[in-house]
């Protein structure tokens, strides 16, 4: 039985998608991750005024996202924790607050875990409140294809070769609907989202 580990992963989730579900299961069998805190950001700071779906209903879709992977992966032992502590600060949502709040119980020898893509590296130094980020994260980082990648100084990441999903939140908003689970292209039909 594996000692508990926790971890974060972010994101807007505008609409979560297989390539999510996905992730979720590389999670449970390529590491040490036991819990899984999913945290949507109520307004993400790199995409001001570009969502689409509402809080509610992305933390609806991520909750029936998740029956689905139970669905499809039924022997993982991963403990996933929908979170809707963003939605209820209300405003722009930033990593380094949210970091802040779980601090004290998800610190894993000196640090929080947070799960990040390969792409997200370089981008790194340009969040809110990068020295506290960069002190008090271990960045999980899921390879998403990109050969090589500037790493940032002096942060730990724990880097971990994945199968990759071709999967857009984009391209579901722009109408292909063939990277939704059933639960969550149900919800989305029910209620009529990315219509427009």
């Amino acid at each position: 039985m594996k000692t508990e580990k926790k971890a974060l992963l972010g994101g807007s989730f505008d609409p979560v998608h297989m390539g999510h579900i996905n992730l979720f299961h590389n999670i449970s069998t390529l590491t040490d991750i036991t819990t899984l805190y999913v945290v949507p950001a109520y307004v993400s700071a790199f995409k001001v005024g570009h969502q689409c779906a509402s809080f509610d209903d992305r933390m609806a879709m991520l909750n029936y996202a998740i029956l689905d992977y139970s669905d499809l992966y039924p022997l993982d032992d991963l403990c996933i924790v929908v979170s809707d502590w963003e939605g209820e600060q209300g405003g722009v949502s930033f990593t380094s607050e949210t970091i802040k709040h779980f601090f004290d119980e998800m610190e894993d020898d000196g640090k929080v875990n947070f799960i990040v893509g390969t792409d997200i590296i370089p981008t790194l130094p340009k969040w809110h409140d990068w020295e506290y980020l960069k002190k008090n994260v271990r960045f999980y980082c899921f390879n998403r294809g990109v050969e090589k990648v500037d790493i940032p100084e002096d942060v730990e990441i724990v880097f971990i070769d994945s199968p990759l999903t071709d999967a857009s939140s984009t391209e579901i908003r722009e109408g292909n609907r063939s990277m939704l689970s059933p639960s969550v292209l149900e919800y989305i039909d029910d209620t009529g989202l990315y219509k427009d």
